[in-house]
């Protein structure tokens, strides 16, 4: 797995320019417009105009309906209000990602805890800022004629890429089945759950993990749930996550996206009818029943507040640990920086957000 990921690493990095999205003068504080660092003080007849948002990429990993608090904030112009325009841009693959990031082609992304714990163990340092859900939330699909998990023996399923969070849970369920991800079935990457559900209705593939609204097309085209991973009540981090070094330089930028994330989380919240709407324009979807079956099933593990979870990274880390023995001497605090939630939630902002 190392060896893989510092070739992906090289082979990306040698592929991608790097981004000037690094430094970059300092949005406004919470609820404020951004103000100029250093700029001369406003004469008493008019005050100096802000200066223009931050332009960046920002990364998005597996494209489903977990993503919507991120697809309000750009939406509902929150990341303007707080000095970030970003474009968000989908990158299939955490292990693309994560090359990504090290080549500077986006400062900060959408991540599960995965391939930031595997690519610490190659000295990369990626910490979470924020998270909009901290449950495991994945429902594993198969053909009709697959009517149990062990069935899956000897089949082909499907993952987004090889070393994210979608191909730990595959393998954590076939485990709790008795069966071994690496020899009893053959994993096929997609790059993106909806290439797997598309490779599922095809029958290109006998099963694979899905997210809503993927859920409900292949419930609705009769493929079978094999499982159902919120009844096991586990932890599973999904969040804002930025190169250490990004977050260090680059503080007002990196406020500014979690303030952002939260009056985003707010939204989901507190505007249905709305959410369905964004969910629908950045899923390709005009199915008002489709999008309110989305809704209902993903709004119970849509965070309030936008803390990151340690437990859901030191579950991932004993996985790891089981397959990485040097894993065992990763912390899960070096993985999470919550310091601009815990500010946030000290001023009263979070609060405030739902008055």
């Amino acid at each position: 797995m190392r060896r893989l990921l510092i070739a992906l690493l090289v082979a990306y990095t040698a592929g991608c320019a790097a981004s000037d999205a690094g430094r970059a003068p300092a949005p406004a504080p919470a609820g404020g417009a951004p103000a100029a660092a250093g700029a001369p003080a406003p004469s008493s007849s008019a005050a100096a105009p802000p200066p223009a948002p931050v332009s960046m990429r920002f990364g998005l990993n597996t494209v489903t309906a977990n993503l919507a608090a991120l697809w309000v904030a750009k939406d509902e112009g929150f990341f303007l209000k707080y000095g970030l325009d970003p474009e968000l841009v989908p990158i299939p693959g955490a292990e693309r990602i994560i090359g990504a990031l090290v080549a500077g082609e986006v400062p900060i992304t959408t991540l599960a805890p995965t391939a930031v714990l595997n690519a610490a163990l190659n000295d990369i340092h990626i910490q979470f800022i924020g998270a909009y859900s901290n449950k495991l939330r994945f429902w594993l699909y198969a053909q009709p004629d697959v009517a149990t998990v062990p069935d899956l023996r000897g089949k082909q399923v499907a993952v987004t890429g090889r070393a994210g969070i979608v191909q730990r849970t595959t393998a954590l369920i076939l485990d709790r089945y008795g069966m071994d991800a690496s020899r009893d079935v053959t994993l096929i990457a997609t790059g993106d759950m909806a290439n797997s559900l598309q490779a599922l209705l095809s029958g290109a593939v006998a099963g694979g993990l899905l997210s809503p609204p993927g859920t409900f097309r292949a419930e609705d085209a009769g493929l079978r749930l094999l499982v159902d991973t919120t009844e096991w009540g586990l932890p599973g981090l999904s969040g804002v996550a930025a190169r250490r070094e990004w977050i260090a330089a680059n503080e007002p930028l990196a406020r500014g996206a979690v303030q952002a994330l939260a009056e985003g989380l707010a939204f989901l919240h507190r505007d249905k009818e709305r959410t369905k709407q964004i969910i629908g324009q950045h899923t390709q979807n005009d199915d008002p029943l489709l999008l309110e079956r989305t809704y209902v099933a993903m709004v119970p593990g849509w965070e309030r507040y936008p803390y990151v979870s340690l437990d859901a990274i030191r579950l991932e880390l004993d996985w790891l640990t089981e397959d990485v023995p040097a894993a065992a001497e990763l912390r899960a605090e070096q993985f999470v920086d919550n310091h601009f939630v815990e500010e946030l939630d000290r001023a009263g902002f979070l609060q405030r957000l739902y008055q």
